[in-house]
């Protein structure tokens, strides 16, 4: 569905009103949480992202989109930024873990830029390294629609190639490829690039064409230790080779491997 672009690779181990509409349901945290904390490991800034419940899913999209459904989160932190090549770097030198193999590609390995190539099992380790882990998808979709109610895109209904890097080479923003991390404006939980750049990995499996009960896509699962079996993961975001309809929040992607288009960003339970 949406292969285009995609440079795959070995497998290793998401009108009516000028004035957007609110969540009037997102629950405040507690005020002992910071709103912002510097994840000591890594080094990178992440943002409170509160309880609250939410509609998942969309009935404009995919099949796969359905049922919109309500779900219920527990705050959490997540990176402000995709982890971007320099971090990863960092995670390489601590650990003596391979090389991403798009490492050496001027076109992909600024230092500033996201971090691609990498399939699901290395952003676990790296999650893992830095006593973090990745997001579930349900913690994905409510986390880029930055308070928002029932719009397409992080920040509304419309989204151009000034709002993310989308449209590949001979698109109309400043990059070919992928473009340095915060190029663009933030969501409303001041998370950038949650639209656009690369497509990100999330915890969950995907297990069939529409949401499932199974463990796997429980908003609660990615708080489990992995199963052991291969399976595809869930991708979620558009990439910078993408079009506006990959770039929806409630857009679902899979894959088994990895990619020129494929990152990922961290988050991380309070008081942890």
């Amino acid at each position: 569905m949406k292969i285009a672009g995609i440079l795959l690779i070995g497998i290793v181990a998401i009108g009516m009103c000028a004035c957007p509409q609110r969540n009037e349901d997102s629950l405040v945290t507690a005020t002992e949480h910071p709103m912002e904390i510097v994840s000591e490991l890594d080094g990178a800034t992440m943002v409170l992202i509160p309880s609250g419940t939410f509609q998942m899913g969309s009935t404009v999209g995919d099949s796969d989109e359905q049922p919109v459904h309500t779900v219920a989160l527990d705050a959490f932190y997540m990176d402000v930024y995709e982890v971007t090549n320099a971090r990863y770097q960092k995670f390489v030198e601590s650990t003596d873990y391979p090389q991403p193999p798009l490492s050496h590609n001027p076109r992909f390995n600024a230092p500033d830029s996201p971090v691609v190539g990498v399939n699901w099992p290395d952003a676990a380790a790296y999650a893992a390294w830095a006593n973090k882990r990745l997001p579930t998808e349900a913690e994905w979709e409510y986390a880029a629609r930055g308070n928002l109610t029932g719009k397409l895109y992080p920040n509304g209904d419309i989204i151009t190639r000034i709002d993310a890097n989308l449209g590949g080479i001979g698109g109309g923003d400043s990059w070919r490829w992928t473009a340095p991390v915060g190029s663009f404006p933030p969501n409303g939980y001041n998370l950038y690039d949650m639209a656009g750049n690369v497509w990100e990995w999330c915890f969950d499996e995907y297990n069939g064409e529409f949401y499932s009960q199974s463990p796997e896509n429980n908003p609660r699962f990615g708080r489990e230790i992995a199963p052991d079996k291969e399976n595809f993961r869930i991708l979620r975001g558009g990439g910078w080779g993408g079009s506006p309809a990959d770039l929806r929040v409630a857009d679902r992607w899979y894959h088994l491997s990895s990619g020129s288009t494929i990152g990922f960003r961290c988050v991380k339970n309070l008081g942890e």
